[in-house]
């Protein structure tokens, strides 16, 4: 583990202990409710998105990525029972890339529908799991060139996210919580300075074998939320 995601773990238990006298433990039903939400994670996809992969389709060429480790923000929109929670966020990131041995920006975008579950619905400090959709596109500076004219590449997705950690109560209005996100994303069009191309149907190199797949991009990282009822 680096040393960052130590740092990051070393922040949630200096929390955890300054939180520890406002924790609430009491029936579950008291904390239902709408609720909104702040929350930071650790985003860096990989897969597919290695910064040496180039993707043509007859003279127009598509530079794929390879994305620096970054921190994104989210606001989140959802309703909380007493098993657990769903939340409607969106995400926002503007990573460092690498493109064809130059360094360059990014912005990368999510929405999110996921649905947390809490095994125990009464406790102050309760572990949870989640399971969710995402949306994700990608806009890469300067990521698509035909002939002589360089844009920018907007490449679009779907994903299955996966998660568990622990939620800690604040009074009946307030949670705070951290854990482990897996995010996996494909991304299947992408659009650059012109008509939009299937990923699919793009070619490895100029004249090359046709890729035929989606663009795999996971990502593993620490999430942290801070939630409060409405």
């Amino acid at each position: 583990m680096s040393k960052s995601l130590w740092g990051v773990f070393a922040g949630l238990a200096l929390v955890l202990a300054l939180a520890a006298p406002a924790l609430s433990q009491g029936p579950a039903a008291s904390r239902k409710g709408f609720f909104l939400s702040l929350s930071g994670q650790n985003i860096q996809l990989k897969g597919d998105l290695t910064g040496d992969l180039t993707l043509w389709h007859f003279d127009k060429a598509f530079f794929i990525p390879k994305m620096e480790n970054t921190f994104g923000l989210s606001l989140g929109f959802g309703y909380r029972r007493e098993g657990g929670l769903w939340e409607f966020a969106v995400v926002h990131a503007s990573p460092s890339i690498l493109l064809n041995g130059r360094s360059g920006r990014a912005s990368y975008y999510d929405l999110e529908i996921n649905g947390w579950g809490f095994p125990w619905k009464n406790a102050a400090v309760q572990p949870y799991y989640l399971l969710g959709l995402c949306f994700p596109w990608l806009v890469v500076q300067d990521g698509s060139r035909m002939e002589h004219s360089v844009n920018d590449a907007t490449y679009t997705g779907l994903g299955l996210n996966l998660g568990a950690g622990l939620l800690i109560n604040l009074g009946q209005s307030l949670f705070l919580s951290g854990g482990v996100k897996y995010r996996y994303v494909g991304f299947f069009y992408v659009n650059g300075g012109g008509k939009g191309r299937d990923i699919t149907d793009l070619t490895v190199g100029h004249g090359g074998p046709q890729w035929g797949k989606w663009l795999r991009a996971p990502s593993l990282g620490v999430t942290f939320h801070f939630g409060f009822r409405v």
